[in-house]
């Protein structure tokens, strides 16, 4: 009986490390992809800062409209990942102020 229990703590330790590993590996991916994410928002965002600067008020107020659509997509983005994110140990990306 005690080789059997300790058979099993050995199978779960090692599941166990495994599973810490690919996590790890998830959340590395997930970092990748939400600071390509955030890149390509701040891009988005200065164009349609220069659009905005340049433009008339008619113009600003489609720029509104599509700041709110960018908002709401990252809010969408920001929402799926954080249950995946919990499932990989709890931890999500840290916010970088820009």
């Amino acid at each position: 009986m005690a080789e059997f229990q300790s058979r099993f703590q050995e199978a779960f330790r090692d599941a166990q490390s495994r599973a810490s590993a690919r996590a790890r590996e998830i959340e590395q991916e997930a970092r990748k992809v939400l600071e390509t994410l955030g890149d390509r928002a701040q891009a988005e965002l200065k164009i349609l800062v220069e659009f905005a600067q340049k433009g008339s008020r008619e113009q600003m107020g489609m720029l509104g409209v599509e700041l709110e659509k960018l908002g709401k997509k990252l809010q969408e983005l920001a929402a799926k990942r954080a249950p995946k994110a919990d499932a990989a140990g709890g931890q999500t990306p840290p916010v970088q102020p820009n």
